[in-house]
């Protein structure tokens, strides 16, 4: 055994020898982690935001006053397009914007129906509450035409974006405009 260069002390002090690196490497890996985790909070807190906003902007659209409604109608119409390009880029424009915008928080398919579905009952709600009545357009009713009008509009373009056929009443109110 005298002649044994191996043994304890070899092992023992390549592992020392390593220590350093390893180190190094850990907090490398921690410091990847944290960033990922980081990237990750963000985007959650951003969908909490999000869903604070529509409830908000819903309850807007249940208010009896319609420029409350019309408000709750436009914040739904900007919270839908959350998380994609503006309209009107071009082709360079959108990539660029696409590429700074790649981790961000976008609205997801589900999100959009519920959306379009909570509208959609409540201007069918309007259209039906109308037509029931025999009310019709006319100078005094202008503004609840308008709200009506707009719920349709949104409803719409968030059929459009989803693919999925627009409901023959929402036609109707587009068309009665």
């Amino acid at each position: 055994m005298n002649g044994y260069g191996g043994g304890w002390g070899t092992g023992l002090g390549i592992v020392l020898a390593l220590v350093p690196l390893l180190t190094v490497l850990i907090a490398g890996a921690g410091v990847v982690l944290a960033m990922r985790t980081l990237r990750l909070r963000s985007k959650v807190d951003t969908a909490g935001q999000w869903w604070l906003r529509v409830q908000y902007a819903i309850d807007r659209c249940l208010s009896q006053d319609i420029a409350e409604q019309n408000v709750g109608t436009s914040m739904l119409e900007h919270l839908q397009g959350a998380g994609q390009p503006p309209e009107g880029l071009d082709d360079a424009q959108r990539r660029s914007w696409m590429r700074e915008h790649k981790d961000s928080w976008t609205v997801q398919p589900e999100d959009l129906a519920l959306i379009r579905d909570a509208v959609k009952q409540l201007a069918l709600d309007k259209f039906r509450a109308r037509d029931s009545t025999g009310i019709r357009k006319d100078a005094d009713s202008h503004a609840e035409f308008d709200s009506l009008r707009r719920q349709a509009q949104l409803v719409s373009k968030i059929d459009a974006k989803l693919g999925t056929p627009t409901d023959p009443d929402i036609l109707r109110i587009l068309a009665d405009g």
